[in-house]
């Protein structure tokens, strides 16, 4: 399974403690990747291979990874709904992890990625901590929870410029939904949502690409895209 590090990271709060792998760069990095749930950019998109592969030919700047695993259902639906504490464990705890395992790499030249609720969650972090990611993957993100709260919240955001790929899928058309285990609720359908947020994100002065997939909410089509979306961030 590529060069992955396996370890279990504590934030220093104590709230929080994840598995996480760790892919080194291919060479000294200058950028620091954060991919939340782990196990799906890992086991169901072979991300790691892709990463790699990207770096060896040039298309994308030596990059150190953290792959953070969602360890559960419940959790994740907790830890992946703009969740703050959540996002100072990634900011706090899980870069700076990075960064000692790296002299010298710039807490500034960082990217998050996330997919569905993940990808809100990423979404959601890298706007309320805009000094620390310049880079954002958000792959089809639950961009309808709690009434498209986090689009509401960019009418009092100021942007800085930063690179955001937002994508959906074009089957990704169901709504009235209740998302076991905690029974969230999706009134909006995805694609609604992810263009809504994307527009308003665009609105604010953020460097966007919105990408409309054939597909549905599959990790085949986000492991498809893959390799297009880190070319066009960090490219």
């Amino acid at each position: 399974m590529m060069n992955l590090e396996k370890h279990t990271l504590t934030s220093s709060c104590g709230e929080y403690r994840r598995r996480v792998w760790y892919l080194p760069a291919e060479d000294p990095p200058v950028r620091i990747g954060i991919f939340l749930d782990g196990e799906y950019y890992i086991n169901q998109m072979d991300a790691p291979a892709q990463l790699v592969a990207l770096q060896r030919e040039g298309l994308i700047p030596p990059i150190a990874c953290l792959f953070v695993s969602y360890e559960n259902g419940e959790t994740r639906h907790y830890d992946f709904t703009c969740n703050d504490r959540y996002a100072r464990f990634i900011t706090e705890d899980l870069i700076e992890w990075i960064r000692s395992q790296n002299a010298g790499i710039s807490k500034q030249d960082c990217l998050i990625g996330g997919l569905s609720l993940s990808g809100l969650q990423v979404a959601f972090t890298a706007l309320t901590t805009p000094k620390v990611f310049s880079f954002t993957l958000c792959q089809s993100g639950s961009l309808w929870w709690n009434q498209e709260w986090l689009t509401s919240y960019l009418r009092s955001y100021s942007g800085n410029g930063d690179k955001f790929w937002i994508s959906v899928g074009d089957q990704e058309t169901d709504s009235g939904i209740v998302h076991p285990p905690t029974d969230l609720v999706q009134d909006v359908d995805q694609i609604s949502a992810v263009r809504r947020f994307a527009d308003a994100l665009k609105a604010q002065g953020e460097s966007v690409h919105y990408h409309l997939f054939a597909g549905g909410h599959d990790p085949k089509c986000w492991e498809a895209e893959f390799s297009d979306a880190m070319q066009w961030l960090l490219g």
